[in-house]
């Protein structure tokens, strides 16, 4: 059976610009274009779609799926085993944290007691520690809470403006944000002239809340690209908005903020 663009959109919960930006960038392209001019997708296309769905699941960026997938010797069902063992892993730590809620009711509710030791279990603190210690995410995390200009009277503000301090937030970043993806579906990039225009307005704005110097902006960038409440504001507007951004970012405070 064959789908149109809407249809896949419909069966899978992929947009219908997120399936156009993925036959753009070569990810995922329709099996044919009809005499009507839709793109018609098959099972071979679906199937590719939903290998594309589990390594974002997984937490793969569309550059990395799209080289897995490219490669000679990529193998779907040696994929599937290994998407399999993964998440029969995740499964397996679900249970064990699933097992100790369950005690833990029963302890509080004074049905049975947990022993000490019990009340971590499925708790991997060794894992946690040692991502803190090797992923720069958790440092950018840091580098921008600090920055935030005297945070006690910006709550205040904020409790003072009320809807309208939001609103205008939500306006001039959407504004922002719409105009670079209009760079992206020119096919700009991100070093060009016209976005770093438009970063240097986001930079502005970024001022407003933070002290941006440029350790700051690259470690904002770094959260545009990968914080999942950043990508929550982002991915809606186009698929690669954050990587775009974040890479726009970086640049303008190579150049601009040295």
């Amino acid at each position: 059976m064959a789908y149109t663009v809407k249809k896949l959109s419909e069966l899978s919960g992929v947009t219908v610009r997120a399936l156009h930006f993925y036959e753009e960038i070569g990810l995922l392209k329709p099996a044919y274009h009809g005499s009507n001019g839709y793109r018609y997708y098959e099972e071979k296309q679906l199937l590719d779609l939903q290998q594309i769905l589990f390594f974002k699941q997984l937490g793969f960026s569309l550059k990395q799926i799209q080289k897995v997938l490219g490669r000679d010797d990529f193998d779907q069902l040696s994929a599937l085993y290994s998407h399999r063992k993964s998440l029969n892993q995740e499964w397996e730590k679900i249970g064990l944290l699933l097992k100790t809620i369950d005690k833990t009711i029963k302890h509080l509710k004074g049905k049975k007691k947990m022993k000490d030791k019990e009340i971590f279990d499925g708790f991997d603190v060794n894992l946690v520690t040692k991502a803190k210690k090797s992923d720069s995410y958790y440092s950018a995390e840091e580098i921008v809470g600090k920055s935030v200009k005297n945070p006690t009277k910006n709550v205040q503000d904020v409790e003072k403006r009320g809807k309208a301090f939001y609103d205008n937030i939500t306006q001039t970043t959407h504004a922002i944000f719409k105009e670079l993806v209009c760079c992206i579906e020119k096919g700009l990039y991100p070093s060009s002239d016209e976005v770093q225009r438009i970063i240097k307005k986001h930079h502005a704005f970024a001022e407003q809340i933070h002290d941006a110097t440029q350790e700051v902006y690259k470690a904002l960038a770094q959260l545009y690209r990968e914080h999942p409440e950043f990508r929550k504001q982002l991915d809606p507007f186009h698929p690669d908005l954050a990587a775009f951004m974040a890479e726009g970012m970086k640049v303008f405070a190579m150049k601009e903020l040295a």
